[in-house]
């Protein structure tokens, strides 16, 4: 059975590979001189994408690294915790919507 660590890095690596086709097509768009607004409804998307990446790279350090200098600590104040970092992020200026 796989690891948390080894899956964790697969879903990141796959959310990135993801944002950079995303990425691709607004090149495309823009070479293609579509219209502005198209365009900035896909940047917003890769924004998304990019914070979703950063969570979850942010969520596997947590359910990895930090989960095992906490190992007293119960399940679900781990994922109390991830919540609420999750919470802060989505406060933040420019944060998600």
């Amino acid at each position: 059975m796989e690891d948390r660590k080894s899956s964790g890095k697969r879903e990141v690596l796959n959310r990135l590979k993801r944002l950079e086709g995303q990425i691709r097509g607004i090149q495309k768009m823009i070479e293609e001189e579509k219209p502005c607004s198209e365009i900035l409804i896909q940047l917003n998307a890769a924004r998304k994408a990019m914070q979703n990446a950063s969570i979850a790279v942010l969520k596997n350090y947590l359910s990895t690294c930090v989960a095992q200098a906490a190992s007293d600590v119960p399940p679900a104040r781990m994922e109390e915790l991830e919540r609420l970092i999750k919470t802060l992020i989505d406060l933040e200026p420019g944060g998600r919507d």
